[in-house]
């Protein structure tokens, strides 16, 4: 298969569709702002595009490189895009029906079971040689996404407790990369036998593959503690000048 063929994960165009005419509905009602609606389609995109393309195409039949790209869009980026997209309305109907008995402490760890869980070598060598299994692989990435980033995007917690569960999340995730990069045999033999692209050797690939990983992390969780830091240094300014003198 020729790396400019498209692949397709039908399931996941299904649900982009779905969800995009759900918003809809809902801001018939509640009408976002420009940028938080083109957010959230952004998010949309991302997770529909990155399975349903070339890109889908070489992550499941070449490189693994390309797959943990892969893994690090619809996992990290693309559930904080779609939770970001929602209104103020939006996020209270999801906290009635349900979201409001989500909290951090079971949100992480079921983030970090997603998260470790989908990369183990028997279920990765096993989704990625059936096939319809990596349905399985993306929709708990996805999901595993979204319970992660939903008590920050809900306001539930405040900047303090922010960074404390960034930094867990952060810390607790960097594993996985790090073994890949500094591994010097390959952990996935359905990628020891795939034709190979870029000149790349299997642990090559391999290396290369934590290090786009960690890179990833890196940035999404810098600029999420970033916003967090931000918030806080802004409340300690506001509470001086509320006890300075001249406020007074």
């Amino acid at each position: 298969m020729s790396t400019t063929s498209f692949s397709f994960e039908p399931a996941f165009l299904v649900l982009a569709a779905v969800t995009a005419a759900a918003y809809v509905w809902a801001a018939r009602s509640d009408r976002p702002p420009t940028r938080r609606a083109v957010v959230f389609g952004v998010g949309l995109f991302l997770i529909a595009a990155s399975l349903n393309s070339p890109l889908e195409t070489i992550a499941a039949k070449r490189l693994l490189l390309v797959h943990l790209l892969q893994n690090g869009l619809i996992a990290d980026i693309a559930p904080l895009l779609v939770l970001l997209g929602l209104t103020p309305a939006m996020r209270g109907w999801l906290d009635a029906h349900g979201a409001g008995r989500l909290r951090a402490r079971y949100a992480l760890p079921a983030w970090l079971v997603a998260w470790y869980g989908t990369h183990i070598a028997g279920f990765y060598d096993w989704a990625l040689e059936s096939g319809w299994a990596l349905n399985i692989e993306h929709a708990l990435l996805i999901l595993g996404g979204l319970l992660f980033w939903w008590p920050l995007v809900s306001g539930r917690l405040s900047p303090p407790p922010a960074l404390a569960y960034l930094g867990a999340g952060f810390v607790a995730s960097s594993f996985l990369g790090l073994a890949l990069i500094f591994s010097s045999s390959p952990f996935y033999s359905y990628y020891e036998r795939a034709p190979r692209l870029w000149g790349l050797s299997p642990v090559r690939d391999q290396n290369l593959g934590g290090i786009l990983m960690n890179g990833e992390q890196t940035l999404v969780f810098l600029l999420a503690i970033g916003w967090y830091v931000w918030r806080l240094l802004d409340e300690e300014s506001v509470s001086e000048a509320e006890r300075s003198p001249a406020a007074r």
